[in-house]
């Protein structure tokens, strides 16, 4: 695994893991992440990257809070999803999907089931991130503004 640290005040940099000293520094909003080979490849991936290449979160910290891990079907649903998805998400945490949308990040996920990562309104259904995922997005989102 090659781990990119995001923090709102430093570049994107590499680190060790997550015994990092460098995660205990970084006080939020912070996100942790597997970047492809490609992506580590170029060095330490902008934020923009990372949103538009499939990282695979790993963990996320809010400011003043902990950090928390991103489980993995969240983070399943964040690689699915296309570039303009991410981005989408990121520059608003309660934007809209309709269900093609859903299906993609589910990867086929029936419309029906519904995880604790997905909240769901009207007819046709429109869906919203909900629980770790949208934490991970907001969080991202703050980074993104910063």
């Amino acid at each position: 695994m090659t781990y990119a640290l995001l923090t709102a005040r430093d570049h994107p940099r590499f680190v060790e893991g997550t015994d990092d000293p460098r995660l205990a520094e970084a006080d939020g909003p912070a996100a942790l992440l597997d970047v492809d080979s490609d992506v580590a490849d170029s060095g330490a991936p902008p934020l923009g990257e990372c949103i538009s290449a499939p990282c695979r979160p790993l963990a996320y910290r809010e400011i003043g809070g902990e950090w928390t891990e991103v489980g993995f079907e969240a983070a399943d649903h964040w690689k699915q999803m296309g570039p303009d998805l991410r981005s989408r998400l990121v520059a608003d945490h309660l934007a809209t999907l309709d269900v093609a949308e859903f299906k993609q990040a589910t990867n086929g996920g029936s419309a029906s089931i519904i995880t604790n990562n997905w909240v769901y309104s009207g007819q046709p259904r429109i869906y919203r991130v909900a629980g770790a995922l949208r934490d991970f997005v907001t969080v991202f989102g703050q980074l993104a503004r910063a």
